[in-house]
């Protein structure tokens, strides 16, 4: 079963704070560095945090690479009891809606 993650927006929601305010006071309390990825001894613990990457296209640049960081269960939890905040209830996995699945067109 993959485990659950929750994007940045989604934990300054659960931890009830601003997104932003949410990277600055992590990235003051050692959490996340300058670039909003882990920070070095963060780095590599999969039970926190993950790195999901991906491209994109930039009409400049052309393609580009990124990094978003993600946050677990257990990390919400370590980054709530870290900077004292409040979690609110995490909602339950089969709470998630369901895919659809594609309707095709009939001709």
């Amino acid at each position: 079963m993959p485990q659950r993650t929750y994007s940045l927006d989604q934990a300054a929601a659960l931890l009830n704070q601003g997104r932003n305010t949410l990277a600055r006071r992590m990235r003051e309390a050692g959490v996340l560095g300058a670039d909003n990825l882990p920070a070095t001894r963060y780095r590599g613990n999969t039970r926190l945090m993950v790195v999901a990457t991906g491209t994109y296209w930039h009409p400049i640049c052309g393609w580009t690479h990124y990094g978003r960081t993600e946050f677990t269960d257990a990390g919400l939890d370590h980054i709530a009891a870290k900077l004292g905040l409040e979690l609110a209830p995490l909602p339950p996995a089969a709470a998630r809606p369901a895919q659809s699945q594609p309707h095709h067109a009939r001709s």
